[in-house]
């Protein structure tokens, strides 16, 4: 069950996400702020970052994505947390096909899964972002290791990846999510840089070893705990 703190929130910003359920619900609201919507007319993302309102979902779909995986990854972690989640395929074009991977629930939960991953964005983003001096075994710094892991597991998945011989890539149009990847980055041991290309971001790993560290959190993901939507 939920904890009394989400059920006593009354605004979006008053929310708690708990921190079992932190860890897989910010991955989740990682892959969509992940995804590259610059370049198809009418696809967006939910606005998060004012923290004053909620936009609604683009109905009937939570995120759209250009890889199977993260749409895959997304349903499945939507579905460990609670919430009744799908995953289609859409074709279109002429004689160039192109596929579509959307991440669909049902009407009845697109509040509540907004809410989450909302709530789960601003709360994994300022863990990851803070300042303040945490000792290494402390357990808030355990914590920010594994969203860390997450934040680069998502990138791997929904991002533009580019692996070459001199560094590993992954295109962002969010500069947000640029800075949660170089910190992250940073939290694992890594080095990243962030460079503008025409209407987009590249985050970047050039050490060969790095790379290999920021490679393995595609094979660390963790099932999500299984919990009701926020209240």
């Amino acid at each position: 069950m939920i904890d009394d703190r989400v059920r006593a929130a009354q605004t979006p910003l008053d929310a708690v996400v708990p921190v079992d359920v932190l860890p897989a619900a910010f991955e989740a609201t990682s892959l969509i702020q992940c995804t590259d919507v610059s370049r198809v007319p009418g696809r967006r993302r939910p606005e998060w970052r004012t923290g004053l309102t909620m936009a609604p979902l683009v109905p009937p779909a939570v995120a759209e994505f250009d890889h199977e995986e993260a749409a895959r990854r997304l349903a499945t972690l939507l579905g460990d947390l609670g919430f009744a989640a799908g995953h289609e395929v859409t074709t279109g074009g002429g004689r160039r096909r192109y596929q579509v991977q959307r991440v669909v629930v049902p009407a009845a939960e697109r509040d509540g899964t907004h809410r989450l991953l909302a709530t789960a964005w601003r709360q994994g983003r300022r863990a990851l972002l803070g300042t303040d001096p945490i000792g290494p075994s402390s357990p808030r710094n355990a914590q920010r290791v594994t969203l860390a892991r997450a934040a680069w597991r998502a990138a791997l998945l929904a991002g533009g990846r580019r692996l070459r011989a001199d560094s590993l890539g992954v295109r962002l149009g969010d500069q947000e999510m640029a800075a949660v990847l170089v910190r992250a980055a940073r939290l694992l041991g890594v080095t990243a840089g962030v460079m503008s290309r025409p209407g987009c971001l590249l985050v970047t790993v050039a050490d060969i070893d790095q790379r290999t560290r920021v490679l393995r959190t595609l094979n660390t993901a963790r099932p999500a705990a299984r919990v009701p939507a926020l209240v």
